[in-house]
């Protein structure tokens, strides 16, 4: 196998069962073919600077039954609305929602329940009218972690490990590490500041996309779930037979 350059300069033995994702040229999260390697390029301040890497990860699965779809009943809603495919995701398709908090002061969420686990939890999110998301799970005592869209920070819970990386347009890929298993994900509207209460207005939100609950200690590429109800897997990579220094620095 060889991606660049195509003489045959490099090449190397390339296994991986299925699909699975990376950031393209474009900055953008695209699904490869079963068998193709990932040329995956960096981002920085959500803009693709410098040369791709080949991406090798292990085996994974994302135990969220709709990643992408919030308006399915599998996410629990509490007093919030879901509107459906309204802006253009990290993949470049509309195909990002909305969670719009109701008119009252307290707390605006939809919930996802899985296996138990240990492991770490992620979603995409984009500021509107709101500003600040706030994510958890029902381990700690349902501890939390705020993470402000606008500026790319967050204020970490004394037990989470966070983490938000810029995808451009807007776009950030939140995460905290949970070292203590759970069975639930929260996803939450946090108004305007890292509080765990806001007055909605029944149109105000923030735009969400693309959810993953892995196990691990760090998010690893985004895998897609549509359905299916025991999660997603990608499996694991190997690359060999590349050479040696003389080759690849």
């Amino acid at each position: 196998y060889s991606v660049l350059p195509s003489s045959g300069v490099g090449d190397f033995d390339f296994t991986r069962s299925g699909g699975a994702t990376r950031i393209n040229s474009q900055g953008l999260i695209e699904t490869v073919a079963d068998g193709v390697s990932r040329l995956n390029y960096p981002l920085i301040d959500g803009k693709v600077v410098g040369c791709p890497s080949h991406l090798l990860e292990n085996e994974s699965r994302n135990l969220i039954q709709y990643s992408e779809d919030f308006t399915q009943s599998a996410w629990v809603k509490t007093r919030v609305s879901i509107s459906s495919n309204v802006v253009v995701s990290p993949n470049g398709t509309l195909t990002a929602d909305k969670i719009i908090s109701d008119a009252t002061l307290n707390s605006h969420f939809i919930r996802d329940d899985i296996s138990s686990t240990i492991g770490v939890v992620s979603v995409f999110a984009k500021a509107d009218e709101f500003t600040f998301l706030k994510l958890s799970t029902n381990a700690f005592g349902f501890q939390a972690s705020y993470f402000d869209l606008v500026n790319g920070t967050f204020d970490e819970g004394a037990d989470h490990i966070a983490k938000i990386e810029d995808y451009g347009n807007g776009w950030f890929r939140c995460s905290i590490y949970v070292s203590q298993a759970f069975t639930q994900f929260y996803i939450e509207n946090s108004g305007n500041s890292a509080s765990a209460t806001h007055l909605g207005d029944g149109t105000s939100g923030i735009y969400i996309w693309g959810a993953q609950a892995e196990v691990g200690s760090f998010p690893t590429s985004y895998i897609p779930n549509y359905g299916t109800a025991l999660g997603v897997t990608r499996s694991a990579e190997t690359a060999t037979n590349s050479g040696d220094a003389s080759t690849f620095n």
